[in-house]
């Protein structure tokens, strides 16, 4: 009696098809991987070019410097973030906005500090003062049309605090300080004394002078020039006045 064999399984493998896509799908990733090296060393992955605007007492030389990457450095690194952290370094810039527009623009958009008055030197010239107290040179052609502040120390506490309140100001009210001085006292040590265009001395303190401003206004156009105390109480004396009691003594 013939015994019957069985036949031999065959070893399951994998099927050719499955082989095939395992190989495409690495054939596409090598691929990627290739074009992402090329593209990251062509020159559409480099700075082509870089925009500055917005600045007036810095130029546009120190704001590059201080960002430190030029045209052909990589478009992508550094980032945004780590650009805007540098640029923030430097002392009259306010804000930056910092735009990368494919391929390879970089625009800086500063903001500095806005001028609030000015300051003379012992030699004549003049210096422009921010609103973070900061002094710097006046660009030329500037108008000088900001208070000026005499008898300032630098980076003095209340000089950085007038420059803070005179940034609060509109502009037609600022535009008609001439001059602003220190005045201290035992009570009122951020006092200060100014002077107006229209020949008004006004006596106030730093604190009070943004919530008198509006007084002061109504004085300017509404009175002849004269005295102003702006404390706890308001006191006005004109001129004329003042002259009529010394004619008086």
């Amino acid at each position: 009696m013939n015994e019957r064999i069985p036949a031999l399984k065959r070893e399951e493998g994998i099927p050719r098809s499955r082989r095939g896509k395992k190989l495409l799908r690495l054939l596409i990733a090598l691929f990627i991987i290739v074009l992402i090296v090329l593209f990251f060393r062509s020159p559409l992955a480099e700075i082509s070019e870089i925009q500055i605007t917005g600045t007036q007492y810095l130029s546009k030389d120190e704001v590059a410097s201080q960002l430190g990457v030029t045209t052909g450095d990589s478009f992508f690194v550094p980032s945004i973030g780590k650009l805007k952290k540098r640029l923030a370094e430097l002392e009259p810039i306010e804000s930056v906005e910092i735009i990368k527009n494919f391929p390879g623009q970089l625009r800086v958009e500063v903001k500095e500090y806005p001028q609030v008055a000015v300051q003379l030197a012992s030699d004549g010239k003049v210096f422009a003062v921010l609103s973070n107290g900061l002094t710097l040179p006046i660009p030329e052609g500037n108008l000088l049309d900001k208070p000026i502040l005499s008898g300032w120390k630098p980076d003095e506490a209340n000089l950085i605090a007038l420059c803070r309140v005179l940034d609060e100001l509109p502009h037609y009210l600022l535009a008609d300080l001439s001059e602003i001085h220190p005045d201290p006292s035992t009570s009122y040590p951020n006092r200060i004394k100014l002077f107006t265009r229209s020949r008004f001395e006004v006596v106030t303190t730093i604190e009070k002078l943004k919530e008198k401003i509006t007084y002061l206004s109504d004085i300017v156009q509404n009175r002849e020039p004269g005295k102003i105390i702006m404390l706890e109480a308001d006191t006005y004396l004109p001129y004329s006045a003042e002259n009529v009691t010394e004619d008086l003594q």
